[in-house]
């Protein structure tokens, strides 16, 4: 009879009936709250006593209907909302000083109510030490929460470390403050939720000198999300959120900060004073240099294993690889030997040593791996990393890559004399500069240049000399000789009002498709046949008086 009264209520509130009556409940509330109040007149007292009381009346039946509304209305929400009932669950202390929980259940040994809870009530200020042991090992933090400032959190056993900011305080939140979803079983078979042997067991002990344990099986499965947790020694099982037990599950690594080197405090200490690029990958080992002459426009030098001007574009990015370096995560630390050469950083395939004025810094790197990931090797912090090969582009560069786009490009203020010869043309120019101050019609002062070059005694025009200095400065670099040195083609000879000794950029014919090129004696690279060609050709044109073209 009760099973058919039951029914029978279910039925009639989820009935289209019930609905519209729920509406119109809801419109009633709305209608009432929304209503334009009339003003009312005085009253007065005597015979007119009654119908004041008929009026007091019907207000509060009113008010009595609106606060019906209103929790009719609330419960409705409740429900649509999805929000949870309370579970019905006791929080104690044993004598031991360790935190329980214990689940009401009704006389049948059924959960009395199901829902939310929590398990501990703290906050992260309030813990001394947390010990944690999972499937990546164990590791120990301690807090300290000085009079007024922010808690201060150590790694036990890794105090010479840098700790990335917000991990220990994640896991001090999650385990200060443990929320359950659900209830799963008030006392169930700890192996069927992988609570026999936890993924995770947390010990943590707080100020008051009490303590608590929690364990962290298996994620759950099916249409409930979460994982497995067991509290205090208590066979009960709970659903709690995975993003609440994942910081328990962290390794010592996740603690380490991703920093691979240090970002520089001073801009005066960005620039190094010398780099050396070593490893397997290089047969032998390439230094640069910062380039410190301002008679040629070039940001740093290869010294060896051959001198030129290095690109660019390369040196800027092995020059920006060093410093400030941030990894994709830390793998080991304070590796072992054994641990460096299974990373493959024994025997570094490359390697960058480079001295700043306030430090000096080593970084060893392995072979990139499918996924473009090199393992780094920092000695100094005594960590290994994962970076993008991307980022350490000293791991990838080669001589190739290093050789300028332009064997030299010269800064015109500098030269006092240039020599060139191709053939039968052979002349010399005489340059001279001067510079002066300027103020232009804001009244910003600026130095400018002035360039003059003679040629037999007669002064060339300024747009023909400045076209031809550009063409012999925008002479490209090809690449690698891939031929035998054949005979001369063109030499342009540079000497400098500096103290700088003179430079000779001489082409050569080759059996190959293009020119090679050296300068000063050393191969730097290959250039066009029909650039070279047409560059000569303007060259005539100068000392001709003619009008020359931009290449």
């Amino acid at each position: 009879m009760d099973e058919n009264i039951k029914k029978d209520s279910i039925e009639k509130a989820t009935s289209p009936a019930a609905k519209a009556e729920e509406a119109e409940d809801n419109s009633a509330l709305d209608s009432f709250l929304s209503r334009e109040q009339e003003p009312t007149k005085p009253v007065k007292t005597g015979k007119n006593r009654k119908p004041i009381l008929i009026v007091i009346i019907a207000l509060v039946v009113v008010a009595a209907l609106v606060v019906t509304l209103i929790l009719v209305r609330r419960r409705t929400y409740q429900k649509s909302e999805g929000v949870a009932d309370p579970a019905e669950i006791t929080l104690d202390v044993g004598k031991d000083g360790v935190h329980e929980a214990s689940v009401k259940l009704d006389e049948n040994g059924n959960i009395l109510q199901n829902g939310v809870g929590s398990l501990l009530t703290y906050v992260p200020a309030d813990i001394k030490q947390i010990d944690v042991e999972n499937e990546d090992g164990s590791f120990t933090v301690t807090s300290h929460t000085p009079e007024g400032e922010a808690t201060v959190y150590t790694l036990v056993g890794f105090e010479g470390y840098t700790l990335q900011e917000g991990i220990a305080g994640e896991v001090a939140s999650h385990v200060s403050a443990l929320e359950f979803t659900k209830i799963i079983t008030a006392s169930g078979n700890l192996s069927d939720y992988g609570l026999d042997k936890p993924r995770a067991t947390v010990n943590v002990s707080f100020n008051d000198d009490t303590t608590a344990v929690i364990r962290v099986g298996n994620n759950a499965a099916g249409e409930d999300t979460g994982a497995y947790v067991a509290f205090g020694s208590s066979d009960a099982v709970y659903l709690v959120a995975t993003e609440n037990v994942e910081p328990f599950l962290y390794s010592v690594n996740s603690f380490i900060s991703l920093d691979v080197t240090d970002k520089m405090e001073d801009s005066e200490n960005a620039e190094f004073s010398s780099l050396t690029i070593s490893g397997t990958r290089y047969d032998e080992p390439i230094t640069l240099e910062p380039n410190t002459d301002k008679a040629i426009d070039a940001a740093y030098i290869v010294t060896s294993p051959r001198r030129m001007y290095a690109n660019a574009t390369e040196s800027y990015d092995i020059a920006g690889n060093i410093r400030g370096l941030y990894a994709e995560e830390v793998v080991c630390v304070n590796p072992s030997d054994n641990q460096l050469s299974s990373y493959g950083l024994s025997e570094p395939y490359a390697s960058v040593k480079a001295t700043y004025p306030d430090t000096e810094i080593t970084l060893h790197a392995s072979a990139a791996n499918d996924d473009g990931l090199v393992y780094i090797y920092n000695p100094d912090k005594n960590v290994v990393y994962t970076i993008q090969l991307a980022a350490v582009s000293w791991a990838k560069t080669g001589l190739d890559l290093l050789m300028p786009e332009n064997p030299l490009i010269v800064n015109k203020a500098y030269v006092s004399e240039i020599s060139f010869s191709a053939g039968d043309t052979s002349f010399d120019l005489d340059v001279t500069s001067s510079t002066e101050t300027v103020t232009d019609d804001d009244g910003n002062e600026q130095e400018v240049t002035t360039t003059t070059a003679t040629y037999d005694g007669k002064e060339l025009t300024e747009q023909n000399f400045s076209i031809f200095f550009q063409n012999l400065n925008a002479i490209k670099n090809q690449g690698s000789p891939d031929g035998e040195k054949g005979s001369k083609v063109m030499s342009v000879t540079y000497s400098y009002s500096s103290d700088r000794s003179a430079d000779t950029l001489t082409v050569y014919t080759s059996d190959a498709t293009n020119y090679i090129l050296e300068l000063n004696g050393a191969a730097v690279g290959t250039t066009s046949k029909a650039y070279i060609d047409s560059l000569i050709e303007g060259a005539n044109g100068l000392i001709k008086g003619e009008n020359i073209t931009s290449l």
